[in-house]
């Protein structure tokens, strides 16, 4: 039976360029950037997570991303690490996201966690996640 965690996640620092350097918001239109994000995590996850994403631009509003974050921290009271996969859209200043345990990522009292979830974030607030997981018992 899976657990659902929920809390809100805080960008602590952001930082993201065009394939070729320059940083994104000196280009307008479509364009292919990459990036770097880590988010404080509150409610049933507390911890930190270090974003390493690739987003597709089709225009300076709306654009789609896939991303890797590495999470350390508790989960429902167990401490460890673990990877999420994302993938996003942010359409006209909102963020909305899935994302997937991946498998074999976790350590310390995690090790075995599988799960997926969502995420929704509105620029200038505090995003807001959901994680259906479950751990192994020993």
């Amino acid at each position: 039976m899976s657990t659902q965690a929920t809390g809100t996640i805080e960008m602590k620092s952001w930082a993201e360029h065009t394939w070729d350097g320059k940083p994104y918001n000196e280009v307008s239109g479509h364009k292919l950037t990459q990036g770097t994000m880590v988010g404080g995590y509150q409610g049933d996850l507390e911890g930190t997570g270090e974003n390493r994403f690739l987003m597709t631009y089709a225009d300076d509003q709306n654009c789609y991303s896939i991303g890797h974050e590495l999470i350390t921290g508790t989960l429902g009271g167990r401490r460890g690490t673990f990877v999420l996969q994302h993938v996003g859209e942010f359409h006209v200043g909102t963020v909305e996201g899935s994302c997937t345990v991946v498998p074999g990522s976790g350590t310390g009292e995690l090790v075995g966690l599988t799960g997926s979830g969502a995420l929704d974030w509105s620029e200038g607030q505090s995003g807001r996640y959901t994680l259906d997981y479950d751990v192994p018992t020993a």
